[in-house]
């Protein structure tokens, strides 16, 4: 839109040429003074009719709307305000198509990154699966080794287990041949044997509380004879010849006394026991009840030694094989 017009421009020259013809008009002299000032009001009737002409065209819309474009001034200020903006309109025009391309740019510079940042991703998975794989194999290893030492210490125990086992079977047996209490051992003896063979660590308690030997059981038999309760005991030279008797005597009409006191001789407590039994008549003898007692106590912890030296003696179980850790 072009500039309105500035009147004071107009007023400004008006006064100045009315000042030059005033000027001019008093330097003149007396003869031409009526003269003048004939012309002097002329003049500025007419300097001001032109002055209210100009001032009522720049008021008037259609001067403003019509004329003032197409004046020279106007014209020139305009032009150049058009070639400015046209020229601002080119460099718009010329950096558009640079738009598109920056954007594209700038996107594949993003893709690049979002591509490295999936590659490093892509490096950083298969390096945690390389230490999962390295980790899960450690703890194989681990296993494996804890498994392997938890079998040696197993069979060590074992083995340990066995030795105490054997020996104290060993101390138990010769404890039972000297005729001494088994206090000090049963407490060990319970311990290894006493889940799985409490028969016979009981019937090893029970001859510990009234010990007794196989040498003492004979020479209890020796004072016994056939004739029951109310024999006379016989001397020395009888017990000892009835003795040999009994062991070079087979006859089977033999008493029962004779025969256990031959099978005694012979190391055979259990059948002398049974031979005992078999009389009828020596059944209300004390002494010989006394006797089966005690040979019956000694021949249960006989038993009982018997079996816990093969308990003791049994091989030990084949470890677990362990495969060996993969390094």
């Amino acid at each position: 839109m072009n500039d309105p017009f500035d009147r004071s421009d107009i007023g400004e020259s008006s006064l100045a040429a009315t000042e030059r013809l005033r000027a001019r008009l008093m330097t003149q002299g007396p003869a031409g003074s009526q003269q003048t000032s004939r012309r002097g009001g002329f003049a500025w009737a007419i300097a001001a009719a032109l002055f209210a002409f100009a001032a009522g065209s720049i008021a008037n819309p259609w001067f403003e709307q019509t004329v003032r474009g197409r004046l020279p001034f106007v014209a020139a200020a305009s032009s150049g305000e058009a070639d400015a903006l046209e020229k601002r309109l080119a460099a718009l025009e010329r950096a558009r198509p640079s738009a598109p391309a920056v954007a594209s740019e700038r996107l594949a510079r993003t893709e690049a990154k979002v591509e490295s940042s999936t590659d490093q991703i892509q490096r950083d998975a298969e390096r945690i699966d390389e230490l999962n794989r390295l980790l899960a194999q450690l703890s194989a290893r681990v296993a494996a080794e804890e498994a392997r030492d938890a079998s040696v210490v197993a069979t060590a125990q074992g083995a340990a287990d066995r030795a105490e086992s054997m020996l104290t079977v060993l101390l138990l047996r010769r404890a039972v041949e000297d005729g001494r209490p088994l206090d000090a051992l049963l407490p060990a003896t319970r311990r290894l044997f006493g889940e799985q063979y409490a028969d016979e660590v009981a019937a090893l308690e029970a001859l510990s509380a009234a010990p007794v030997t196989r040498a003492q059981l004979a020479r209890q038999l020796t004072g016994l004879s056939d004739a029951g309760p109310g024999s006379t005991r016989p001397d020395w030279w009888q017990a000892f010849m009835r003795r040999v008797e009994t062991t070079f005597s087979a006859s089977e009409g033999a008493g029962p006394v004779v025969q256990a006191q031959g099978l005694m001789a012979r190391g055979n407590l259990a059948a002398a026991a049974a031979a005992l039994r078999r009389s009828a008549a020596l059944r209300g003898n004390a002494t010989v009840r006394g006797w089966l007692a005690a040979a019956d106590r000694l021949l249960a912890g006989e038993a009982a030694l018997v079996a816990l030296e093969a308990a003791a003696a049994t091989p030990l179980p084949a470890p677990a094989t362990v495969p060996a850790p993969t390094r």
